[in-house]
């Protein structure tokens, strides 16, 4: 009764709908790979391919659903984290990333890359525009063309932003599109029909005084949408029930997915969510709480192949939340926050287990 109790004080709350659909299983593999987070996951032709993470260089790792097993392929040019990276043809394509430098100050990426999943090998594409450069920002595929919108030009420290580019991956040439209506970051981006959503992530250039890591509160509800056939963007009248930061969002079935993340609020201090809402952007007033996660995660990859729902990755999330008793949790950036160009310390990726914690999602 209590646990009922609680669910209709939410609906009524946040606007969310009452009950909970489908459900997640953790995926047995024949083999298991390192847990990483701020990774993407992309999939091509039947196939699962786990890109980037936070530290080194990592491996692209393809996953054979038929098989349930992981194989290592080529490992990328450099680190590349905080990325929603897309599948196009035979192809994964990084418009945004981090690269170089340490937390706070991580360098965004100055060239599309590609990986060839039939050769199994990255490719080095156009130069993004130095002021269109940028992390944390979402990415989708529309009639052949890549599409970035919002993200962080500077890093944890600034210049969180509201802008939308294209790409052509047939011309290898980039094109500035009018802005968003809200800026974000450690946010992503779903192509339902003809219309993208820009969705979830918060605003990390928002720092307090006494608190450089307060921004895990600042999260952002609103949803936007451009219409690809009149070229003009607006904002749902739904807005996200819980937001967070670096979050992943899919389309299943026409209906739009968004899972996870980390956030803080008033009186607690940031963490991981297990939270999953779903919205049919056609005809929904008001976004659906679906089954939550079996582990809570932050900086996750996720996609969708033969109707379902997959996930890989992801941490903790990282320290750090509003202010509590006149302290300053997070304080100032530390001067050696975290590995090699990776987010300030927290919990192991992975879920914490120490592996990939692979999980797939079923309305059956």
């Amino acid at each position: 009764m209590k646990k009922a109790l609680t669910t209709l004080l939410l609906a009524a709350t946040f606007g969310v709908a009452a009950h909970a659909q489908g459900s997640w299983q953790l995926v047995k593999t024949q083999n298991k790979i390192d847990a990483r987070g701020e990774c993407s996951l992309v999939a091509v032709e039947g196939k699962l391919y786990l890109i980037g993470g936070d530290g080194g260089a990592k491996p692209v790792e393809a996953y054979d659903p038929k098989t349930s097993t992981w194989t290592k392929k080529a490992t990328a040019p450099f680190t590349m984290h905080h990325l929603q990276a897309v599948g196009l043809s035979d192809k994964v394509y990084v418009l945004d990333a981090f690269f170089e430098g340490g937390y706070p100050d991580q360098v965004s990426l100055p060239n599309v890359y590609s990986y060839d999943t039939k050769k199994d090998s990255w490719q080095k594409l156009t130069e993004i525009p130095a002021d269109r450069r940028r992390g944390g920002a979402g990415e989708a595929v529309y009639n052949g063309k890549l599409y970035i919108v919002c993200g962080i030009t500077h890093g944890h420290r600034s210049g969180t932003n509201s802008m939308f580019d294209c790409y052509d991956p047939a011309s290898d040439k980039w094109t500035s599109l009018p802005d968003a209506p809200h800026i974000r970051d450690h946010s992503m981006a779903v192509v339902v029909g003809d219309k993208l959503y820009a969705i979830g992530g918060r605003n990390t250039s928002l720092h307090d005084a006494n608190n450089f890591m307060s921004f895990f509160d600042k999260v952002v509800l609103d949803v936007d949408c451009y219409d690809f056939k009149t070229g003009k963007w607006s904002t749902l009248d739904a807005k996200l029930p819980m937001g967070t930061g670096g979050g992943t969002a899919v389309n299943l079935d026409n209906k739009i997915y968004y899972i996870g993340g980390e956030r803080a609020t008033a009186t607690k201090p940031n963490g991981p969510q297990k939270d999953v809402y779903s919205l049919d952007p056609s005809k929904d007033t008001q976004w659906e709480k679906v089954a939550d996660l079996n582990r809570a995660r932050n900086g996750v990859g996720g996609t969708v192949l033969n109707h379902k729902i997959y996930i890989a990755g992801g941490a903790g999330g990282g320290p750090g939340g509003p202010p509590t008793n006149g302290g300053q949790p997070g304080g100032t950036p530390p001067a050696n926050g975290g590995p090699p160009n990776g987010p300030p310390p927290g919990p192991k990726p992975g879920g914490g287990n120490g592996d990939i914690a692979l999980e797939v999602f079923s309305l059956k």
